[in-house]
């Protein structure tokens, strides 16, 4: 499918813009132009039709009316018809327009533009006329004065004429003339596209320099600012991930290998062949967990999970996980106490796994002969659950969620890391989130859930 440029789009919404802009100011120029001209005949014909009322009222003849017509006026396009009472008319018409019928304003009443009568003549051209009765010394005389706008016609014409051929030109100037501005102001967008093109990992971290765009690219130029900023992050996380996952990989691929080649080395009773197969199991099966715990958060990550919520208490349901975990806190002297009530609707059984995580977590990780609360609370449309123990700070609690993570202090214990970022994944899932705090030599981790 064709698609035109933006350079031609540009052109044609300018010229279109132009064209409009030159046709509407024409139009307003000549209709002011046509008005001033129509009001300008108008008084002129008032004004000479007042002087020779004036005149016959001042004792002139009306037959020496035509002399002072014939200074007055333009033979070739006004009209003077004179009716004394008691003489012969007297008319002068060279335009070849007849005259309508109008009713002459008696003699005591001041002529105005309301009393002016206008047509239009056989030749399409328009006119204008006014009768006026006077007061003569022979007796009362009425005067018809009467104008063809034919020299306005033309000169309207003329103008007109005038008007369409500059707007033409104009139109036509701009039409030529944009594409090249356009694509000089379109520059701007080319420097950056060769800058989001030269676009690597190894330059992620540059900027586009934002002073060299015009303001109307500044937000595009911020947004990909953004966007290399989170790509940047992503990246280095990306590479972090990968390195982390070789690592936690490369160890028991490791001891699977070494203890395989040492069982071949020579031979070995029935007894040494199970044990190592046995070894090997345990092996698998951590590394099956790995695989299962990085393919969970994958998908969680694109919110490719269903939720399959029902409504639970969590008392009997945290009880439930405590007395499952309780021979493992007692092997340390440890004591889980509970303070839970209320229900809650969610996936119970990932629920129930984020909370193994956290209280294997605490367990892990507390002093021996240290106490565990989990503690649950009601706030608005969130059900918040902490499980809090005695502990040293984490050194960077801005990363104890993150893949892989673990604390220098933690490093010789076991896990992969996952714990607390399958916790912030499944909080996540139910429209909430996971946190940590340290407060009275505590390390308390909870999640927030909606309701």
């Amino acid at each position: 499918m064709y698609s035109p440029s933006l350079t031609l789009r540009l052109t044609a919404i300018f010229t279109l813009i132009m064209a409009l802009a030159c046709g509407g100011i024409s139009l307003l120029l000549y209709k002011a132009l046509r008005s001033e001209l129509i009001w300008r005949d108008d008084q002129t014909l008032i004004n000479r039709a007042a002087q020779l009322r004036q005149l016959l009222a001042d004792g002139a003849n009306p037959g020496a009316l035509p002399l002072y017509f014939n200074r007055m006026v333009d033979t070739r396009q006004d009209i003077l018809i004179i009716r004394p009472q008691d003489a012969q008319n007297v008319t002068i018409n060279h335009t070849g327009v007849a005259m309508p019928g109008i009713a002459p304003t008696p003699a005591g009443v001041a002529p105005s533009e309301k009393q002016l009568r206008r047509w239009i003549s056989n030749d399409g051209t328009e006119a204008s006329a006014l009768s006026l009765q006077a007061d003569a010394l022979a007796g009362p005389v009425t005067i018809t004065l009467a104008r063809v706008a034919r020299e306005r016609a033309v000169m309207l014409a003329s103008y007109r004429q005038q008007s369409i051929l500059i707007s033409l030109a104009a139109v036509l100037l701009s039409a030529a003339l944009s594409p090249l501005l356009i694509r000089r102001g379109l520059r701007s967008i080319g420097r950056l596209s060769k800058v989001v093109a030269e676009t690597g990992s190894d330059r992620l971290t540059h900027p586009v320099p934002l002073p060299a765009l015009p303001r109307e690219l500044l937000p595009l130029g911020e947004a990909l600012n953004t966007m290399r900023h989170s790509l940047a992050t992503d990246f280095i996380r990306l590479t972090q991930f990968a390195d982390d996952l070789a690592h936690e990989i490369r160890t028991p691929v490791n001891v699977l290998l070494g203890q395989n080649q040492v069982a071949l080395g020579h031979t070995r009773t029935v007894e040494e062949y199970q044990a190592l197969l046995e070894g090997n199991i345990e092996e698998l099966e951590g590394l099956s967990r790995l695989t299962e715990n990085i393919l969970f958060l994958a998908r969680a990550a694109h919110h490719n999970i269903k939720l399959n919520k029902e409504t639970f208490s969590l008392h009997d349901t945290l009880e439930g996980l405590i007395d499952f975990l309780e021979p493992v806190a007692e092997e340390r002297e440890m004591s889980i106490e509970l303070y839970a009530d209320g229900r809650l609707s969610a996936d119970k059984m990932l629920f129930q796994r984020a909370m193994t995580n956290l209280l294997t977590n605490a367990i892990r990780y507390a002093p021996e002969m240290s106490r565990i609360a989990v503690r649950t609370f009601h706030r608005g449309e969130y059900v918040v659950v902490e499980v809090s123990n005695i502990g040293e700070p984490v050194r960077e609690p801005d990363k104890v969620f993150e893949r892989f993570w673990r604390g220098d202090n933690v490093r010789h214990t076991a896990g992969s890391g996952l714990g607390l970022s399958l916790v912030s994944a499944i909080a996540t899932l139910h429209g909430g989130n996971a946190y940590y705090r340290h407060e009275q030599g505590r390390n308390v981790f909870g999640i927030r859930l909606e309701v």
